[in-house]
């Protein structure tokens, strides 16, 4: 018993002299996170003040990035992160502890807070996915159930794109006409000057920070062929982002590649159909444009991957074809209406935009207007003039865009040139 005794003293001795790793909190603590009940969290956290084996850190990162994809990372009710964090808060709504990273003893740990019970916290990486799989046993069952749905979802996604392009359909140049020039969406636009479209061969646009025109914000190379766009090529600060619009027989867009530093990010592909066109993404999103009997897009309908619509636009025009309203529906909420006005039937170009809330809260109002000669736009809100672009881009489009703020300052330039 004397043999043990001198042991039993010195670990009382170690173990009081530690640092405390959590206690209880006080108004005067300052932490990084703040969890309180009934939401979760699993952070993984280091303390560079000490140092550790390579390959423990690396177990550390690793072990956290799989636990990480498996809890399905944060959400409303699970905060899951690896972070450089050094302070937390965990509340359970009657006690508040507070954890300081840098008074750990070891390099790695995770620290477990279930909503109920003080947080846990554990040094071994070899440890942490039996103590989620303990401690967090529903979330994981939840995420399993969600994933199971998810690909449930994304097959039926992919079932409707697969049976849409299995339809046989060869759209003519009397489709393709009605599609180019009588609608307004991302891909077929109102045209965006009096007298654009007319773009053919090769352009360089810079657009400047400043009035001078000694500060360059980016660069952008266009390419055009009779007033289709082909390539958008744009350039700032090392990075290099390319577009690429490949065409059909007659002048619709086939596909879209985007593609970041020479690497492919991303590949829109359309499919016509008699009454609708579609657009599915290499994430697994698709856009459906359904048509009237002109030929005009009558509603718009975005779905993400799962299937499940989350916005909507419906299309009103005038007598002669122009885009008079759109109405603008995200996730089920109040719409935003966009309502044109022309000051000519010859003018295709609208003259104003009028963007409206539900209840007919203006939010803003955009004016497009032609005075000797150079096209003027304006941007309203809360009745005051947020900014001014002044163009004086030509039939060939070439020639500049000043835009200034609501002082009157210039905030860029635009110089368009052919190549």
């Amino acid at each position: 018993m004397m043999k043990i005794f001198p042991f039993i003293m010195l670990f009382l001795l170690v173990y009081s002299c530690s640092p405390k790793m959590f206690r209880l909190a006080t108004p005067d603590d300052k932490a990084n996170f703040g969890i309180s009940k009934p939401s979760k969290a699993v952070f993984f956290v280091e303390n560079e003040k000490i140092t550790a084996p390579e390959d423990r850190i690396i177990d550390h990162k690793e072990i956290a990035d799989r636990l990480y994809r498996q809890l399905g990372g944060a959400t409303d009710r699970l905060m899951v992160a690896r972070t450089n964090a050094k302070t937390f808060k965990f509340s359970n709504g009657t006690t508040t502890w507070f954890v300081d990273t840098q008074n750990f003893p070891k390099r790695t740990a995770m620290i477990l807070f279930d909503g109920k019970n003080e947080p846990l916290i554990e040094y071994n990486p070899k440890n942490y996915e039996r103590l989620v799989t303990t401690y967090l046993s529903e979330d994981l069952k939840m995420k399993q159930k969600s994933e199971r749905e998810d690909q449930t979802a994304r097959k039926e996604a992919s079932d409707n794109w697969n049976s849409m392009e299995a339809v046989p359909f060869t759209p003519d140049q009397k489709y393709a006409d009605r599609i180019i020039s009588h609608n307004n969406t991302v891909y077929y636009p109102l045209l965006n000057f009096e007298d654009g479209g007319n773009c053919n061969g090769k352009f360089r646009n810079i657009i400047y920070w400043d009035e001078k025109q000694e500060k360059i914000s980016y660069t952008a190379d266009l390419t055009y062929r009779n007033g289709k766009m082909l390539e958008y090529m744009y350039s700032r600060e090392g990075m290099k982002s390319v577009q690429k619009y490949y065409l059909n027989t007659v002048g619709l867009l086939d596909s879209i590649v985007t593609s970041e530093n020479g690497k492919r990010e991303m590949k829109l592909n359309f499919k016509y159909l008699p009454d609708q066109f579609v657009i599915h993404s290499s994430y697994g999103s698709r856009e459906e444009f359904h048509l009237n009997a002109k030929g005009q897009v009558d509603v718009k309908y975005d779905f993400d991957k799962k299937n499940k619509i989350t916005k909507e636009i419906h299309y009103t025009y005038d007598g002669l074809g122009r885009v008079l309203k759109e109405k603008s529906i995200y996730n089920g909420e109040s719409p935003i209406t966009n309502t044109y006005q022309y000051d000519s039937d010859t003018r295709k170009m609208y003259s104003k935009l009028t963007i409206q809330r539900k209840e007919g809260k203006i939010l803003s109002e955009n004016k497009a207007e032609i005075i000797d000669g150079k096209q003027i736009f304006t941007l309203i809100a809360d009745g005051k003039i947020q900014n001014k672009s002044i163009s004086t881009l030509n039939s060939n489009c070439e020639g500049k865009v000043i835009t200034y703020d609501s002082s009157g300052k210039v905030v860029s330039v635009s110089v368009q040139k052919r190549r």
